[in-house]
C-alpha cells in the first residue's frame, strides 16, 4: 500500500517537472532575432524623432 501511495505522489510530480523542463523558453536563435528586431525598431524611432521639429513649451512662448 505504501508503494502505491508513493507512486501516486511521484507520477504527477515527475509529470510536472518534465513539462516544466520542456518549456524552458525560446531557443537562442529566436531570442537573437527578437533582440535584433528591437534594436532596429529603436533605431527607426530615434531617426524619426530627429526629423521632428523642436517641441515648444506653451508656458515659455512669448
Amino acid at each position: 500500500m505504501k508503494k502505491l501511495t508513493t507512486f501516486m505522489f511521484l507520477v504527477p510530480t515527475l509529470t510536472l517537472v518534465f513539462f516544466g523542463c520542456a518549456n524552458q523558453g525560446q531557443d537562442p536563435e529566436q531570442a537573437s532575432r527578437e533582440a535584433q528586431q528591437r534594436r532596429e525598431a529603436e533605431r527607426q524611432q530615434a531617426e524619426f524623432r530627429k526629423g521632428l521639429p523642436p517641441e515648444s513649451i506653451p508656458s515659455q512662448v512669448r
